[in-house]
């Protein structure tokens, strides 16, 4: 985890889906989303806790629901670092992740910015 943050961190608290596995294109497979909460926000990325540990470098797609916005946001995301929540020193279970927000043609992440700016 870095300390060289170019943006604000917020603490917003919003419900967060995190699409795993895509489903298989011929199959009939649902794929895995796992729901999560944001622990804080930034115009570049978040940090959520999760039951499970995710990849490091993977990108993945994802929803978040802020609560100013009555639209879910679509984000792709790179997971740039997963650590147990008991390993940090707070007594919690699960684990926390760190994604970075990618400027993916075709996701909200102009909206994204815009959203995050207004709370600033």
């Amino acid at each position: 985890m870095s300390e060289n943050r170019k943006h604000l961190r917020l603490p917003v608290a919003s419900t967060t889906f995190i699409e795993l596995e895509s489903p298989a294109l011929k199959e009939n497979s649902r794929g895995t989303v796992v729901k999560c909460k944001t622990l804080n926000v930034s115009r570049g990325g978040l940090l959520v806790i999760l039951d499970r540990e995710v990849p490091v470098g993977a990108i993945l797609q994802l929803g978040v629901d802020l609560a100013n916005d009555e639209q879910t946001l679509y984000l792709a995301a790179e997971v740039r670092w997963c650590t147990r929540a008991e390993d940090s020193g707070i007594r919690r279970d699960g684990w926390y992740a760190g994604f970075q927000v990618l400027n993916s043609e075709g996701s909200d992440v102009k909206r994204w910015v815009n959203l995050i700016k207004g709370m600033e």
